[in-house]
């Protein structure tokens, strides 16, 4: 055999450890101690990421799921931790949004009432104040912690009286915090009729006695519109809102008094890391941002500084000064995509190796060459070709390959990382599809959704079609099957492709010039894909020639998307359900997709697949579930055993206490037992939820043929 048993169960450790979900804190089983500064492994050089992340300033964080942003955070707190003049807070903003939900059948009975708010700026009241009592409360916790195990350790005994006193006065204002400014919900009066195609913000809306006389002459946040498409009417109720909102909940005494408090611990900076912004739905966060972040950033002077983790294209920045804040991006094109192709993938292939290299050093005093039976090299490319260089998605591989190699004493091979790739790609990533049909959502954006299958389909299909092309000088220079894995598209069409990228059927992996000039984005499909479909992977190499493989024009897909977009896409009026034709969504764009027809509706383009359309007709509306329970049912079946909820928080980047709470939901409504194991509650799929969205669901795998 050639590892020990403690070598193999080392091997696992250490697979399991960059699987880790956003919180899960790195620390050595014996002692608790913090191993963040030990085993962290920046994407840059000279820790470039991090010391970006530690500058005075707003930082957006931006890379899809599992590339290491919580780590990247963990390891900016613990270093806060340190300082003797700053503290910090986390905050995981997608359970805070899950927190703030109103039960809806109290929404219909506010609503209902005369002069009541609506329910969405109810939701912006209660989402609001659960984001001050968490900030309050998270950085009374890490003060705790500072005084317990950091710098002011040796100052307890000096401190302990005053600190006890400063303690008091934070819990006062989280108290103050949550005292009840907008409990009469119903005591909103409208003194003026505003008229819905009047540009100014409205000043006629004021609250009732629950709202003291000074805050008033509080200044006021004047949002352009939650999003791009915005009427003009929902422009106007969101200013409205955000005055009365901001004029109720006094931010800058809150800011004031939180600073006065700080400075009795000598502290001058609160940094606030939010984690999971772009998991909120459009409208939550445009609230959030319009109504919290924007005006916390603008108007805490140096006090506050937010590091923000987001997703690549779902951002919304509202009104903060995109000049005055940094961006940190983390998917490798980003990354190391200045130069050349070349250039990226050796920068990326170096640091996929120094992030095994560094994980099995710490647990098996070893490196990925002693698990390798030959070249080490070659391995370390094929890690980074199925992952990305993603730390999450490498943790995945590995213990697929601790499974299948190491749990039995075998070496590491190429064919052994190939073989992995395609079990995640099959296991993780392709049943996307098949579950999202039962996504509560309406009908027209389930559809939106899953019209981008059939876009994957076509991309593929003209993949496997390629492999056997040779009417080009240089495809009959290429011995055996060609690599048909990338494709490039023009630049603006990109946007199309980008929740397909976001679930990681493909990847950006560069932007060049074409054949023609033209400025276009490259992209890579799915490793584990390619090796289900016997798609070669990569460009060729030898010849000079072969630098510009991938912009060859066979592999320009732009007509592939556009057909796609004609096919299967249409403009249509909210209100008088006018259609037009994609020739007028320029024109449309420029009066903010308001309907020429009606003039007081907006449009909406709509992904309308007439491929799967008959499909999601079928669904039963019953079967409908929310992302996060539709979630929970495609983890346990993925693994076929039973989990607790921690282990289901890993695969859907959330936190376990949000997994608990909807599993006893889900077992109400028959989809999952709750079992409880040696004082440990376990999840199982019911016979039910198996037959109801598992057995004889077809749209789990592509429609693209075999061979």
């Amino acid at each position: 055999m050639a590892f020990t048993q403690r070598q193999r169960k080392q091997f696992a450790d250490a697979a399991q450890s960059l699987k880790l979900y956003r919180r899960a804190e790195l620390s050595a089983e014996e002692s608790d101690k913090p191993l963040i500064e030990e085993l962290y492994v920046d994407p840059l050089p000279s820790d470039g990421i991090f010391n970006a992340m530690m500058r005075p300033n707003t930082t957006f964080l931006i890379g899809r799921k599992g590339t290491g942003k919580s780590t990247i955070f963990q390891r900016s707190q613990h270093e806060i931790r340190k300082q003797s003049h700053s503290v910090s807070a986390y905050l995981d903003i997608k359970t805070i949004y899950e927190s703030s939900e109103v039960d809806p059948a109290l929404l219909q009975k506010v609503e209902a009432s005369q002069g009541a708010l609506p329910a969405e700026g109810i939701r912006r009241i209660f989402l609001y104040e659960e984001f001050v009592k968490t900030v309050l409360v998270e950085i009374r916790t890490e003060l705790k912690k500072q005084i317990e195990k950091s710098f002011l350790s040796r100052l307890k005994e000096r401190l302990l009286s005053s600190s006890d006193e400063v303690f008091e006065a934070l819990d006062d204002l989280i108290e103050s915090s949550r005292a009840s400014l907008f409990n009469d919900v119903t005591g909103i009066k409208i003194v003026g009729k505003k008229e819905g195609n009047k540009s100014e913000a409205s000043s006629n809306a004021k609250v009732s006695a629950t709202i003291s006389t000074d805050a008033v002459g509080m200044p006021k946040i004047a949002a352009d519109g939650s999003v791009a498409a915005a009427s003009a009417s929902s422009t106007h109720n969101e200013n409205d809102f955000s005055q009365i909102l901001l004029r109720s909940f006094n931010i800058k005494t809150i800011i004031n008094e939180l600073a006065e408090i700080l400075k009795g611990f000598g502290i001058k900076r609160l940094y606030v890391f939010i984690d999971d912004f772009s998991e909120l739905p459009e409208d939550a966060m445009s609230i959030f941002v319009d109504s919290i972040l924007a005006p916390l950033n603008n108007w805490s002077q140096e006090l506050i500084k937010f590091k923000i983790a987001a997703y690549p294209g779902r951002i919304y920045y509202g009104q903060i000064d995109k000049t005055k804040i940094d961006e940190a991006f983390l998917d490798p094109f980003k990354l190391y995509g200045s130069n050349d192709v070349s250039n990226m993938e050796e920068k990326a292939i170096d640091f996929t190796s120094r992030l095994i290299d560094t994980r099995l050093d710490h647990f098996c005093k070893a490196r990925l060459s002693d698990f390798v039976e030959a070249s080490p090299d070659e391995v370390a490319k094929l890690l980074f070709f199925a992952t990305m260089g993603n730390p999450r998605n490498l943790g995945h591989i590995l213990s697929n390959l601790y499974e299948s190699h190491i749990v039995y004493g075998k070496f590491i091979g190429a064919r052994a990382v190939r073989d992995a790739a395609r079990k995640y790609y099959e296991e993780k990533i392709e049943p996307f599809f098949g579950i999202q049909k039962f996504r509560h959502e309406r009908f027209d954006e389930r559809l939106s959704i899953y019209s981008l299958k059939e876009l994957l389909e076509l991309l593929v299909s003209r993949a496997r079609e390629l492999r056997r092309y040779r009417e080009s000088s240089l495809m009959q220079k290429i011995p055996g099957r060609p690599p048909t894995s990338h494709f490039h598209v023009v630049s603006e069409l990109e946007s199309v492709l980008s929740t397909l990228e976001l679930n990681f059927f493909l990847t950006k992996y560069f932007e060049m010039k074409d054949r023609d000039g033209r400025k276009v984005s490259v992209f890579a499909l799915n490793f584990g894909l390619c090796e289900k479909h016997s798609i070669e992977f990569g460009r060729p190499i030898g010849l000079r020639e072969f630098r510009l493989y991938f912009v060859e024009r066979i592999f320009d897909s732009s007509h592939i998307i556009r057909s796609y977009l004609h096919a299967n896409q249409e403009i249509k009026c909210a209100d008088c359900e006018a259609i037009f034709g994609l020739d007028k969504l320029e024109s449309l764009t420029l009066y903010r997709m308001r309907c020429p027809e009606c003039g007081t509706g907006t449009c909406k383009v709509t992904n309308l697949s007439k491929k799967y359309e008959a499909i999601l007709r079928d669904v039963n509306p019953e079967l409908l579930l929310p992302t996060t329970e539709l979630g929970i049912l495609e983890t346990l079946y993925g693994e076929r055993r039973d989990l607790m909820a921690a282990e289901i928080a890993e695969d859907l980047d959330c936190s376990y206490q949000l997994v608990g709470k909807r599993g006893k939901i889900m077992e109400q409504k028959g989809l999952v037992d709750r079992l409880m194991e040696q004082k440990r509650r376990k999840f199982r799929l019911t016979e039910l939820a198996m037959k109801e969205y598992f057995d004889g669901n077809e749209s789990r795998r592509l429609d693209v043929g075999e061979g």
